[in-house]
């Protein structure tokens, strides 16, 4: 998924309301580039969430799922996360870690750790920003400083749609 720039428009997209409409729908949709498509399934799943369409966290689920999608496209661009991922790899070099290995349990230099603890810092405060970027000042919050609520409700949400528990490294 794309990042949308914010303050973008995208397309009116009606509800369908026959088999009609909702080919057209469909059509459209398929022509959309990323970016539009995100947009669109934002403006949708707020729009399911503050209507109450969907039960409270099912809304929170669907909301942060798609921003969480287009977060972790846009941090990658963050500029410290680009600074802390070079230092990881160069430490990795200096060591002698070689691509695409991993040292195992307890192996690991201290100082590399930390800068991964670093790391994993600057991606969740990118990943905070941008939903702040985008009206979600809650969901920022919890996801900064009440991760255990923030994966709650996330996945009481998912849970509405999907059933079965799954384990969202993501989110840990």
């Amino acid at each position: 998924m794309k990042k949308p720039r914010p303050g973008k428009s995208t397309p009116n997209l009606p509800s369908p309301s026959s088999e009609g409409e909702l080919r057209e729908l469909a059509s459209r949709l398929a022509d959309m580039d990323d970016n539009a498509l995100d947009a669109q399934l934002l403006v949708t799943f707020r729009e399911a969430r503050d209507n109450g369409t969907v039960p409270a966290d099912a809304g929170f689920f669907l909301v942060a799922h798609i921003l969480l999608a287009m977060a972790d496209e846009a941090i990658a661009e963050d500029a410290q996360v680009l600074e802390l991922g070079r230092e990881l790899e160069k430490m990795e070099q200096d060591y002698g870690l070689l691509e695409d290995a991993a040292w195992g349990s307890g192996e690991a230099p201290e100082e590399w750790e930390a800068l991964c603890r670093q790391y994993d810092i600057a991606c969740d405060e990118a990943r905070a920003t941008f939903f702040r970027e985008y009206g979600e000042q809650e969901m920022a919050e919890l996801f900064l400083h009440d991760r255990a609520s923030f994966i709650r409700r996330f996945e009481n949400g998912r849970g509405f749609f999907h059933g079965l528990p799954m384990a969202p490294d993501f989110l840990n």
